[in-house]
């Protein structure tokens, strides 16, 4: 910034003798405080309580239409039905599942690609993975061998896809294993995210747990200004939190909360144990008076407006130095959220949009319609009409109850002349066909076709031309499905940093019937980790179709064909690939010698000739000189 580098902090306490070292040894104090609150004076509390809810009422002003939107999907969604009163009281309220049948496809498709078998996360590698071998220090350029004649490394080839491997296993057990909540709360995710359009995720370290959480959150839980810049760069993030009585005095007691009495919600009536709901925001402010608002987390009571908590929402890490006066001049926030979106909202929104936004005025004219079909052959087949008795009336408006026959007074002679029917066509022709005309159209929003729901094709069509139909048909879907893998990926880039922070320096697991183990300097060392999960390939017909495709080049010698194999049998479905596929043959050692050392001397030959490159150009640069300079002696000369 202004031009500087910035560096992290000197993390060993030393080289902090700028004008801010003060400053930073209290913001590291700070990050390791339960509660900063516990510093700051009655008149701070009460103004921090204030600014945190006056500032979330601003932000829910904000979304209070889409909230109620949202309400209104979710209830289509559910079949949810209202008591109608028109044309008259208990009339035809019939719910057409469009939209929910749109939902509980999408997350069909969906959560079997996310969770597939037992793997959900692979370790990323990172550079070259050839390992490096050890120098003979006798003879220099080459490599150092063992008794068998193979070389000796320094790194092992292959020890990065190792650590990947392995990093990979374990955060994979964590999700499905030690986080038994992750999977079923993925699968309401995506349930839930194809309605409203924006589901949400909070990760983080729980100390009473000893493990990691990554819960899911209900969008009309967390408020964010609807038209703030990005999710990233929203400056407040309040999250609605429920706990109970005994809930709040386990953090009084852990010094996590302030000891207060927070009172109780305005609706809880007279239920002792209801649970009181706190705002925690995230969000930046001054405490220290330097000028510069820091990230925090301030939690208060949301109804009584008390001060519960103030946290760090930072770390030294993202504590960014100048480089050559050592200010502070960044303090980046941790990021504990990761949005999934379904679909971006074309005005550029934080909240997108879903399948609600998209069908619910379809969904509701198909309700229209079939319910005006429905009340119009009720009163079809239950009739009514007049009744002669001397053909006697009131003046004014007659009105019918269905099935009624009103008894008048006529001077009919026959009964057939004293019964006069009412005349009810029936439900509309035309009104059927525009019924066939909306549902098509939200299930071509929908991608909700025939083919994609398991129904067979005609029988003229042929395989590629079912697949290509397929294809063509998951467009949509593939596009939907890559938003999610991109916010799968940064949720668990999180839980691979609080695994670099929080884990054992050694952590046994075990997976089956095999046990594993994974070291924090695993973690430190390894290049990243990323969704199993393709987001190119959303059904098991894809997945064959390019298994098939592999299988044509796996004796290329150009290509590895056990790994072509061993995708094939996953690709299938087939369990225990290692038990059916024996393992690839051991490479020869002396032929990674030999390979080993021509790669040395191949390096040792590039340097010479680097040197030799640079002798010459200095050689001419030398020689060029020195004629200039005979040049102009000669010239002088002349003169002279």
């Amino acid at each position: 910034m202004d031009g500087q580098d910035l560096d992290g902090p000197d993390m060993d306490g030393v080289g902090l003798d700028g004008p801010d070292m003060d400053l930073a040894e209290r913001l590291r104090r700070w990050i390791e405080m339960p509660n900063i609150a516990v510093e700051l004076d009655d008149a701070r509390h009460g103004q921090v309580a204030d600014r945190v809810a006056r500032d979330w009422r601003a932000d829910e002003v904000t979304r209070a239409e889409w909230k109620e939107n949202c309400r209104r999907w979710l209830d289509l969604a559910q079949q949810v039905a209202e008591p109608k009163t028109y044309p008259w009281p208990g009339a035809s309220n019939v719910i057409y599942p469009l939209l929910t049948v749109a939902a509980v496809q999408f997350a069909a498709r969906a959560y079997p690609g996310i969770v597939r078998d037992r793997d959900v996360v692979r370790g990323t590698v990172l550079g070259d993975d050839s390992g490096v071998p050890m120098p003979d220090p006798l003879r220099p350029g080459q490599v150092l061998a063992g008794p068998d004649g193979a070389p000796l490394w320094l790194v092992p080839p292959g020890a990065k896809r190792a650590r990947a491997t392995a990093i990979g296993r374990h955060m994979s057990w964590q999700l499905l294993d030690e986080m038994a909540e992750w999977e079923e709360q993925t699968d309401k995710l995506l349930l839930k995210l194809a309605i409203v359009g924006t589901m949400f995720r909070k990760t983080y370290f729980d100390p009473a747990l000893q493990r990691n959480v990554s819960e899911t959150v209900d969008p009309l839980m967390l408020c964010i200004d609807y038209h703030a810049k990005s999710f990233a760069t929203a400056p407040r993030i309040t999250e609605e939190i429920d706990l109970y009585p005994w809930e709040i005095e386990e953090r009084i007691r852990a010094g996590l909360f302030l000891d207060h009495d927070y009172g109780g919600n305005h609706d809880a009536g007279e239920d002792s144990d209801a649970p009181v709901t706190f705002l925690e925001q995230h969000r930046r402010l001054d405490l220290d008076g330097d000028g510069y608002a820091e990230p925090y987390i301030v939690t208060i009571a949301r109804d009584s407006g008390k001060l519960a908590r103030i946290a760090a929402g930072f770390d030294m890490d993202g504590v960014m130095f100048d480089a050559q006066d050592h200010r502070i001049r960044r303090i980046e926030a941790i990021s504990y959220y990761t949005k999934f979106s379904f679909i971006p909202s074309p005005d550029s929104a934080i909240y997108d949009i879903g399948f609600g936004t998209l069908l619910h005025p379809l969904n509701a004219a198909v309700n229209t319609s079939l319910n005006q079909m429905f009340d119009a052959a009720h009163l079809a087949n239950a009739g009514g009409g007049f009744v002669g008795s001397g053909m006697s009336l009131n003046t004014g408006s007659v009105r019918f109850q269905v099935g009624e026959y009103k008894v008048v007074n006529t001077p009919g002679a026959t009964l057939r002349e004293n019964l006069v029917p009412m005349q009810f066509p029936g439900p509309n022709p035309v009104l059927f066909q525009l019924l066939g005309f909306l549902v098509d159209a939200g299930r071509e929003i929908a991608s909700v076709k025939d083919i994609l729901s398991g129904a067979m094709p005609g029988g003229n069509v042929s395989g590629m031309l079912g697949l290509a139909v397929i294809q063509q048909g998951l467009k949509v879907f593939s596009a939907i499905f890559k938003r999610i893998h991109r916010s799968l990926g940064a949720e668990f880039r999180k839980l691979y940093r609080l695994n670099r922070l929080y884990l054992p320096d050694e952590s046994g697991f075990r997976d089956g019937s095999a046990f594993f183990r994974v070291t924090r300097a695993d973690y430190e060392q390894a290049g990243g980790v990323e969704p199993v999960s393709d987001p190119e390939i959303v059904t098991d017909m894809q997945q064959l179709a390019r298994a098939n495709f592999l299988l044509a080049f796996k004796d290329d010698p150009w290509c590895d064909g056990h790994e072509i194999r061993r995708r094939a049998f996953e690709a299938a479905a087939i369990g225990l690939v290692d038990k059916v596929l024996r393992p690839s043959p051991a490479p020869d050692p002396a032929a990674m010698a030999r390979a080993a050392e021509l790669d040395l001397r191949a390096r040792r030959e590039a340097q010479e000739m680097e040197m030799r490159a640079g002798s010459e150009a200095a050689e001419q640069v030398s020689t060029l000189a020195e004629a200039a300079l005979r040049l102009a002696q000669a010239r002088k000369v002349d003169r002279g």
